[in-house]
């Protein structure tokens, strides 16, 4: 929480690190900046914003900076973050968190490329209970517009090698919940 005056009144309000608490389910303020959640993530590299620095954003309440970063998009959902942390801390919620943030508020990552992958992939989940490869790289190519046919060589060879298939895998045994966390995961953004 911080305090706010208005000139009359002093006034709680729930700040930044407040939302993403309440949003992640995670303890945001116990993370002391040891840095072992980005010595073990795979994408740091890829991240505008390291796991670590992403969370000292949020106890800062820099919420644009957070916001309009790639970090809560690049993340794999790995969770080896969380394996690592000392203080019980699941990254990987917390980006999720701040994803639908991102989304609720209608801000877009600086690479849209990133956006269109996100909603390509949880259109597949939803569909077909599992990521379905041809149709996530098709619905990304489609709403990115960049390059659509960059990968097309490559894909044929994944594809003759028997590595990609034009057909989904149906498998019953849970997907129904998939779809459904999907589907509830759609209305909470």
């Amino acid at each position: 929480m911080r305090i706010v005056c208005d000139g009359k009144h002093i006034v709680e309000q729930e700040g930044f690190c407040d939302e993403v608490a309440r949003a992640s389910g995670q303890d945001i303020e116990a993370c002391y900046q040891c840095g072992k959640c980005t010595a073990g993530c795979p994408m740091a590299l890829a991240m505008d914003m390291t796991p670590n620095q992403v969370i000292r954003a949020v106890q800062l309440g820099l919420k644009d900076l957070v916001l309009d970063g790639n970090a809560m998009w690049y993340c794999a959902g790995c969770e080896t973050c969380a394996s690592r942390c000392p203080r019980d801390i699941d990254m990987a919620r917390v980006n999720k968190a701040l994803a639908r943030i991102a989304v609720r508020e209608k801000r877009k990552p600086k690479d849209p490329a990133v956006l269109a992958f996100h909603q390509s992939f949880m259109d597949s989940m939803g569909r077909w209970g599992r990521a379905h490869e041809v149709e996530i790289i098709g619905l990304t190519k489609l709403r990115s517009s960049a390059q659509r046919f960059k990968d097309l060589l490559l894909g044929a060879s994944l594809f003759s090698k028997g590595r990609l298939s034009l057909l989904p895998d149906w498998v019953e045994r849970g997907a129904r919940k998939v779809r459904e966390i999907v589907r509830r995961d759609g209305e909470m953004a």
